[in-house]
This record gives C-alpha cells, structure tokens and sequence, in this order.
C-alpha cells in the first residue's frame, strides 16, 4: 500500500470506520455507559461494505439542545433589542384581552385580530383597523401583539409620529440610535404594530419614502403589519387619502391589498365616559341614546 493509500486508510479509520469487513468490537459511550451504535457504509474506494461507529443518541440530543439554547438566546436578545423601539411599552404591556371592554360595534374589529393571531405565521396578511379615536383599536392590537411576545415573537408597537420623530434624529450624529438600526427593526420584526396610522396630516418626501421602505419590504419579506388609524369611513374611501403617498396611489392600494380592512364602529370611550358622567346615566345607557337604540 502506497503512502497516499496509507494516509486515506488512517483517515477513514479516524473517521470511525473498520479496517476490515468484520464488525468490529462495541465502543462504549463514556457519559451514559451505553454501547454506540453501529452500521455499515459504502467504502469510497472499494466495492465493500464497512462498520462505523455512530455518535452515542446521548451526544446527539446534548448537541441538538446546545444548538437550540443558542437559537434561543439569539432569538431573545434580537426580541428584546425589537421590543426596545416600542412606543411606551409599559403601558403597552398592559394592554390585554383579559382588560379589554369589548363594546359595541368593536365585534368585527375583535374577531380580525382572533383570526389573525390564530393564522400568524400561516397568512402573510396584515389588518387595517379604522375608526373614531379612543374606541380601542390601540387597546386590541396591543393585546394581539402581547399573545405574539408569550409565544416567542418578536413584535413592535409604534405610533406613527414617534416613527418619524425617532427616523428624522437620526440626521444627528449624537444620536443614540442610527437610521439603519430602527428600519432594520421595523422590518425584521416578526408584526410591526404600526398604530396612529396616517395621523400626520401632510407627509414629507422623507416620510412618504420611510413609509414606502417598511411596506414595501414587510411586503417582500412576507411580513404582516397590523394599523391603526383614525380615518373615517369617508375618508378610507377618499381618493385624497390614496393620492397622500404617491401621485399613483400605488402605496395605499398595496395597503389595502395586503391587509384585512375593518371599520370599528364603537364610540369614542373617554367621550362616552365624560358625558354619561355629566348625564347622570351609565356609559352603556349613553351609548345606546346616542346610537339611536
């Protein structure tokens, strides 16, 4: 056998392969004291089969939960670095089905986000909320996105003006965060809650162009965003709205396109408080007075 042959048979016996056809003596696994398994393979440089010793079960479920502790850490320092750019996230954490008035005219707005959490990670498809300020909208999606956080997704609730306000300081070179740091969030998020949606009332070329960065590549990226908006069923309807973006209107129409699109009818619950407070009467007795029931 010439010294190429020797160093390749040296090489495959290293390896754990048998020099020989016989099946060689058990190896016995030096943390649970159990035999390593065997089987036959093909020899690469002859028509024969030879013995190999496999790793121990033990060593392979060591080396899969090492490998999985770490995707785990990793996960939760890249969710927890996410959940830094939420907006007020303690109050956010607050926000919970379990302390959710679910009220009327909220019923459709509810079930989207119940179906939307039972499809994450199925369906590609965001929800467009909209309707009068104060109503819960806010409230709902942050108890959607908190059932997401429980279950080891990483999730960003941001109204829109704190957005804007964080992307445009960091044009200041003393600023903490970077503009790659909080678009890179905004689109590696698993759901980006983006509440307040379209509360400016005339957009800069720099806010069109940031808006058009995180939708379009969530869209790319086949990752949902979940709005909030104010707007009012006209207004929803309104060319003006859709022209807000682009003269094309090709931002909206992708919005709209991608995403489930609900009205919640409820009332505005702080105005509901305050003048059923002065009325002398429940809020419920308030609201359906001023619903015409």
């Amino acid at each position: 056998m010439d010294k190429v042959a020797k160093e390749m048979q040296n090489l495959l016996e290293n390896s754990g392969m048998s020099n020989s056809i016989n099946k060689p003596d058990p190896l016995i696994c030096e943390d649970c004291k159990e035999e390593r398994p065997m089987t036959q393979v093909k020899h690469p440089f002859k028509d024969e089969l030879r013995w190999v010793h496999c790793a121990c079960p033990c060593k392979i479920k060591q080396m899969e939960d090492f490998d999985r502790e770490q995707k785990t850490k990793e996960r939760r320092i890249r969710i927890n670095k996410i959940l830094r750019l939420s907006s007020s996230m303690e109050d956010i954490k607050a926000m919970t089905f379990q302390n959710y008035k679910r009220r009327k005219g909220s019923e459709n707005a509810h079930e989207e986000i119940a179906k939307a959490l039972r499809n994450f990670g199925d369906s590609k498809e965001g929800v467009f909320i909209f309707g009068e300020t104060g109503n819960g909208k806010s409230h709902l999606t942050a108890a959607g996105g908190n059932e997401l956080i429980k279950q080891g997704y990483a999730v960003i609730f941001i109204t829109e003006k704190d957005l804007f306000s964080r992307l445009l300081a960091t044009k200041n070179f003393k600023n903490e965060e970077s503009f790659h740091e909080i678009m890179g969030a905004c689109l590696d998020a698993d759901l980006l809650i983006w509440d307040d949606f379209l509360s400016s009332q005339r957009l800069s070329n720099d806010e069109k162009d940031w808006m058009f960065q995180i939708i379009n590549g969530r869209e790319r990226a086949n990752k949902p965003i979940w709005y909030t908006s104010n707007l009012t069923p006209a207004e929803f309807e309104s060319d003006a709205t859709a022209y807000k973006f682009d003269d094309k209107g090709r931002t909206w129409w992708r919005i709209i396109g991608n995403n489930n699109c609900v009205f919640n009818k409820a009332m505005n619950y702080r105005k509901s408080q305050a003048l059923a407070k002065a009325m002398g009467i429940s809020v419920e007795e308030y609201e359906r007075k001023a619903g015409g029931s």
